[in-house]
């Protein structure tokens, strides 16, 4: 039997540095759709250069961008994971799905509490994105159709690649952003995603 993966083909290598850059607010449309802002635009949200107030004063666009991308990440990595209890008749998999989805709904508190400090809408930027590590609906009808072996192995595939890009857009806020507990929060991932199956 042919196990069909549920990833979707991207577009090549290019796919994950234009996201990073889009992350890093290099001026210039992405591959995926998304729009990347100036350095010196107003984010959403995010007072514009000069009238900062005192809840948002420490973030910048790197921060800002990289909450509203993580959010939507990690919700629908937990749709994904979700599925396990019911497919999966691997008790390693299982073990190693219940520990990332504790750790993405940990992550998820934090995260909206730093969206809600930085006063950004709870809207979702990247609605309707294929963006590398993130699970769309297409992954999670394909998954559904799956139980066993070929669960596990599609699983697999599809929690690597977020964990990975994740680690990535971790070490790109850590680097660049400004806001001191949002660069802390980007550290804690990196490490989680580290302890990750990958």
């Amino acid at each position: 039997m042919t196990v069909v993966s549920p990833r979707r083909p991207r577009n090549g290598p290019a796919r994950a540095p234009v996201l990073l850059v889009g992350l890093l607010l290099v001026a210039g449309p992405s591959a995926t759709g998304c729009v990347a802002e100036s350095s010196t635009a107003p984010t959403a949200g995010i007072p514009a250069p000069g009238v900062p107030t005192a809840a948002t004063a420490t973030f910048g666009g790197t921060d800002a961008a990289w909450i509203q991308l993580m959010i939507p990440m990690n919700e629908q990595a937990l749709a994904a994971l979700d599925l396990v209890p019911g497919r999966s008749t691997d008790e390693g998999v299982r073990e190693a799905a219940g520990r990332i989805a504790a750790a993405r709904r940990a992550e998820l508190d934090e995260l909206r509490r730093l969206r809600g400090r930085a006063a950004i809408p709870a809207v979702d930027e990247h609605e309707g994105h294929d963006l590398p590590g993130m699970v769309v609906p297409a992954d999670l009808v394909a998954l559904r159709s799956l139980r066993g072996p070929a669960f596990d192995l599609a699983i697999g595939q599809t929690l690597r690649e977020h964990v990975e890009q994740g680690a990535r857009l971790a070490d790109a806020e850590r680097a660049n952003g400004s806001d001191a507990q949002t660069r802390g929060l980007a550290e804690r991932v990196g490490r989680t995603r580290a302890t990750e199956p990958g």
